[in-house]
């Protein structure tokens, strides 16, 4: 069969669906064609994560380059292009993990006869918006209403939710049957110490840390940390680590005021591209992970791959982090825009670290995550299609079923 994927972004996670679900089919004997931007192609990330496939797998770099914040009129763009690449391709099944903006116009083609792609190919699509629970304003809810009954008449086969939150509050709805809650694909790699992260990373090896990992940009609460941070009256060698792309705007904000955290070597930036053994070395260097995202209420790839790589977190006390620390019991919470919240809690998680062990519902809820898991709930549709046996995944239940053991102990 020949299968389009269509990934209009490529920062952050978008690349490493792709490189997460290329294995699975090129398995099945498919031919997988990828449709990504120029720039994509340019990319570090295309180098990094995709270019390895190139051999096997054609790129076809005709997509224009859209806004992540997805406004209305570039959301009707990328629709149209991904229908123009559905009409020069043809393929038998198309898969678009990162679908919010495509899928904004799949019901209004539908409901005027076009349907929901040209030739009314089968699709599945990924969706990363959505609030649910913590939908805390009367126009949040209006939106996640709209959403859903968006979503639920846009035609695909199939419907894959990324949060939680907004994935449980719309199956609560009629028409929502084709919804599934969808893996963030988690690699699975042998455990580090922090000993040895450390030295691969070539940053003071002695001491905690509490830190980042990742894209320091502007959804990240950086001087907050660092204030908060710098008042916790920690140990002198406890430390701060900021490890990623970091913008100018917290670059010049730490010239100006935490040069006192750096001189004293109680900050160590590590300001570069990380490749995925680097991010890896990163987290596992860190006693705690942080996830200090205020304006951010859906899932976090980066408190996720902490977890996987055996540290405690701490995260905005917000949303679908608030949810799954909790749930999990994965560390700590607070707001961290609370100055004096934010410090207590950095004080606390920092003595309280060496503590945490990975219980059951953790195993579970890392395993549902897990690669073979996100390739499998995404081409069992492939394979229906063709009418092979489904692949085995483990459901969203079987993972709440280890919740409820906890709580019932």
């Amino acid at each position: 069969m020949r299968i389009l994927i269509d990934q209009h972004f490529h920062l952050g996670h978008h690349y490493h669906y792709i490189a997460h679900l290329l294995p699975a089919l090129l398995a099945q004997q498919d031919e997988a064609i990828v449709a990504v931007t120029p720039e994509g192609m340019r990319s570090s990330e295309f180098v990094e994560i995709l270019k390895p496939f190139a051999e096997r797998v054609q790129f076809e770099p005709r997509l224009t380059a859209a806004s992540p914040w997805l406004p209305l009129h570039e959301r009707w763009r990328v629709h149209r292009e991904l229908r123009a690449a559905v009409k020069r391709i043809k393929p038998d099944y198309v898969l678009i993990p990162s679908g919010d903006a495509q899928t904004t116009a799949m019901s209004g083609y539908r409901c005027l006869g076009g349907g929901a792609l040209p030739g009314r190919v089968p699709c599945e699509v990924g969706i990363h918006f959505g609030l649910g629970s913590a939908a805390s304003t009367a126009s949040d809810r209006i939106r996640d209403t709209l959403n859903r009954i968006n979503l639920s008449m846009c035609g695909a086969e199939r419907v894959h939710i990324i949060n939680l939150l907004f994935y449980e509050t719309s199956r609560e709805h009629s028409g929502t049957g084709r919804f599934s809650l969808m893996p963030h694909p988690v690699t699975s790699s042998p455990r580090q110490t922090t000993h040895a992260s450390r030295q691969r990373l070539g940053i003071p090896e002695d001491g905690r840390y509490i830190g980042i990992a990742g894209s320091l940009d502007s959804r990240k609460a950086i001087g907050e940390f660092l204030a908060a941070f710098r008042a916790a009256g920690l140990k002198a060698t406890d430390r701060i680590l900021l490890a990623g792309w970091m913008n100018q705007t917290h670059q010049r904000m730490i010239d100006s005021s935490f040069r006192d955290l750096i001189e004293q070597g109680r900050l160590v930036i590590l300001n570069r591209f990380l490749s995925t053994s680097a991010y890896r070395a990163a987290l596992s260097a860190l006693d705690v992970v942080c996830t200090p995202y205020p304006a951010f209420r859906g899932l976090s790839s980066t408190l996720l791959e902490g977890v996987a790589a055996g540290r405690p977190v701490l995260a905005h006390k917000c949303g679908w982090m608030e949810a799954i620390v909790h749930r999990f019991d994965l560390g700590w919470t607070c707001d961290v825009m609370d100055h004096t919240a934010f410090t207590h809690t950095i004080r606390v998680a920092l003595d309280q670290s060496a503590a945490y062990r990975e219980k059951d519902a953790i195993t579970r809820l890392l395993a549902f995550h897990s690669v073979d898991n996100f390739a499998a709930i995404w081409t069992n549709g492939i394979r229906q299609y063709r009418g092979l046996s489904a692949s085995h995944v483990l459901p969203w239940n079987w993972v709440e079923e280890s919740i409820q053991n906890r709580l019932s102990a």
